[in-house]
This record gives structure tokens, C-alpha cells and sequence, in this order.
């Protein structure tokens, strides 16, 4: 059957939950506090804040965002660094901030949802329910979904096949990071199995109380 996802405030919703979880841990004290999940000048990722965890480092939009906030030329490129030393200054410019952040956290939301819903349209995806579509989204803000990228290929191929949670996982699993969870060899650490679990579980809980 084809399920025509339809961008309304409760799907924003719950793919902000989704987000919240996979990014987070479902910890709010993150939001406002700048955080390194590679660990500082580790791995690909730079400081990141807010629910979506903006990664200074690799999307743009956190530089506009930190540039709202009132962070100066010379602090954003120390933060994009990671050379300054007393960040207890940085994180408390961020919760002085908090409306700014709180926006700029919205705004990731929506377009992780009409972003790549309108990529899977162009190619007419079609879904097994609406949860299905938000481990897509999911996968945008993590990776960024583009035209003719691995994710929009993917979908394409599967033209005239229900796209279903548990595919969208499998395909993670092809990918250079999901084949480097799978090395791990403990489903504890494997973080494309934690991020799909949590997805299943709050759309779960959604769908009980519709």
C-alpha cells in the first residue's frame, strides 16, 4: 500500500523525539552544552549543541546559528579548532542563548523531514507507514540526505517495493559507518541498532496512544 506522508505538527513531533533520542541519549543537559561524541579532535566530528547536535565542524547552518547567538569570528573558529581552552565560557553563552538554540533546533527538524520527503516523492517512495519515513529523516540529520547520494540511490532502486523500517536499517549496514558497527561485534555498540531501536520504540509508543 502506499503511504503518502503528510508533514503535519505531530510527525514533526515524533521526529523530534527520534532525533532527541538518538542524538542525546535523551539527556537534556547536552542541549545547551557544547559536546564531542568522537571525543575532542578524535574523529570527523567537531563541538556540537542542541537537540539535533549541531556539528560546527560539518554543517553549516550551526556556524549561521552560533553567528546569531553573538559568538565572535575568532571564538567560532577556535571552536571549529576545538584550541580553546575554558569552554565552561562557550557553553554559557549557549544558555544564554537558549531561545536562539531552541529555533535553530525547529528548524533542523522541518527540513529533516521536507528535505528528504520531497527527494522520496521526486522518485516516488513509497512507505509501509509514516514511522518507516522518519528513520529516513533520521539518517538526514546524522548524514545529510542529497540528490543522487547513497540514500536517494538506494530509494530509487527500490521503485515499486514497500519500504520498510527494517530495510532502511539493512541499508545502513552497507554503508562504510554501518559496516564499522557491525565489526564491533556487540549489538550494545552498535550504534545503527541503537538509533533503529529507539526510532521503532517511540513510534511504537505514538502509535498506542493514536
Amino acid at each position: 500500500m502506499n503511504i503518502v506522508i503528510v508533514f503535519t505538527e505531530l510527525l514533526k513531533l515524533v521526529c523530534a523525539k527520534c532525533i532527541f533520542a538518538n542524538e542525546t541519549g535523551g539527556s537534556i543537559s547536552v542541549i545547551y552544552k557544547f559536546s564531542d561524541p568522537d571525543g575532542v579532535r578524535s574523529g570527523k566530528s567537531g563541538w556540537s549543541f542542541g537537540i539535533v547536535q549541531y556539528d560546527i565542524l560539518n554543517n553549516p547552518n550551526a556556524i549561521f546559528a552560533l553567528r546569531e547567538m553573538g559568538f565572535t569570528t575568532d571564538e567560532i573558529l577556535g571552536l571549529k579548532a576545538q584550541t580553546i581552552s575554558d569552554m565552561s565560557t562557550m557553553d554559557a553563552k549557549l544558555i544564554a542563548n537558549k531561545d536562539i538554540v531552541d529555533e535553530w533546533d525547529r528548524k533542523q527538524v522541518d527540513e529533516c523531514i521536507t528535505w528528504p520527503l520531497s527527494l522520496c516523492n521526486e522518485v516516488g517512495a513509497f512507505f509501509s507507514s509514516e514511522y518507516s519515513f522518519l528513520h529516513i529523516a533520521d539518517y538526514h540529520n546524522q548524514y545529510g540526505m542529497s540528490r543522487g547520494g547513497k540514500m536517494h540511490s538506494w530509494i530509487k532502486s527500490r521503485s515499486g517495493t514497500e519500504i520498510t523500517p527494517e530495510m532502511i536499517r539493512d541499508f545502513k549496514y552497507t554503508t562504510l559507518y554501518g559496516k564499522a558497527q557491525l565489526a564491533k561485534n556487540d549489538p550494545s555498540e552498535d550504534d545503527v541498532l541503537r538509533r533503529y531501536n529507539n526510532i521503532v520504540r517511540i513510534s511504537a509508543k505514538q502509535e498506542v496512544t493514536q
